[in-house]
């Protein structure tokens, strides 16, 4: 009997820190993300307009970019794709991607860019 609770206290602390574990996501990473991280803090009230101004300005462009994705995403799904198809599409999203970024250095946010830290963006706990 003393074994079957030395035994039952043992399972139970091992499925505590496995329980604890899984909290941890990806492995527990503090690795550095491509996030807004702590620069986008330092913005002063002028370079916040900016942004604000330029993310409102390309938003239309933006949902444009989500749109040729997921048809992209249904054209790749299918039993013969077209390749062409495939190619003009992919061409479209560049031309779109070098919109946004042309209009950034006209706005003047192109050299704001992404900060280092623990925010949440691209990459974020990523090996």
């Amino acid at each position: 009997m003393k074994k079957f609770l030395i035994l039952t206290f043992v399972l139970a602390a091992v499925l505590a820190m496995a329980a604890t574990s899984f909290a941890w996501g990806r492995g527990g990473c503090d690795c550095y993300g491509y996030g807004p991280g702590y620069a986008s803090a330092s913005y002063t009230p002028e370079q916040a307009q900016k942004v604000d101004a330029f993310q409102q300005s390309v938003q239309p462009l933006q949902q444009r970019m989500v749109q040729l994705r997921n048809e992209l995403w249904t054209m790749r799904s299918q039993q013969s794709p077209d390749w062409n198809a495939i190619n003009t599409k992919q061409k479209e999203m560049v031309d779109l991607r070098t919109q946004i970024q042309k209009q950034a250095v006209d706005s003047g946010v192109a050299s704001y860019g992404y900060g280092y830290g623990y925010g949440r963006g691209r990459g974020m706990g990523r090996w």
